[in-house]
């Protein structure tokens, strides 16, 4: 693994330990889900651009989009089929948020971050 490589890994590690941290919270409330949904935005981006890397690194393949890498990810390592289409939705409830906000999504997107979410980043890092 190169150094660049390392270090995208190292900032995917802090940005899940800190979804981590914020997930872990008793008091569930419009501040904590906000701060989850936040953390999440910057885990995703982390983790879509170190698997960018990764694919090039170890397997030639270069990708310009999260969804691409995705696929990609799906064809080179052991993802399933199901986690790949999670991804995908993952990918769509990412954009979503990022440009519009609505009370109700953002339950909703809290609900899944907290359930699937975070288990497929945590999959991806441990699989880079």
């Amino acid at each position: 693994m190169d150094n660049v490589l390392k270090i995208k890994k190292q900032e995917l590690s802090q940005a899940l330990r800190t979804l981590k941290e914020v997930l872990r919270k008793k008091n569930q409330n419009e501040i904590i889900r906000d701060a989850v949904i936040k953390r999440f935005e910057y885990t995703f981006e982390s983790a879509w651009k170190t698997v960018k890397l990764f694919l090039r690194q170890a397997h030639g393949i270069d990708v310009f989009s999260p969804k691409d890498c995705w696929r990609e990810l799906r064809k080179n390592t052991p993802f399933t089929d199901e986690e790949t289409v999670l991804l995908l939705k993952m990918a769509d409830d990412r954009n979503e948020i990022i440009h519009t906000y609505r009370e109700e999504f953002a339950e909703e997107l809290y609900g899944k971050i907290k359930v699937d979410y975070y288990k497929l980043l945590e999959k991806i890092y441990k699989i880079i």
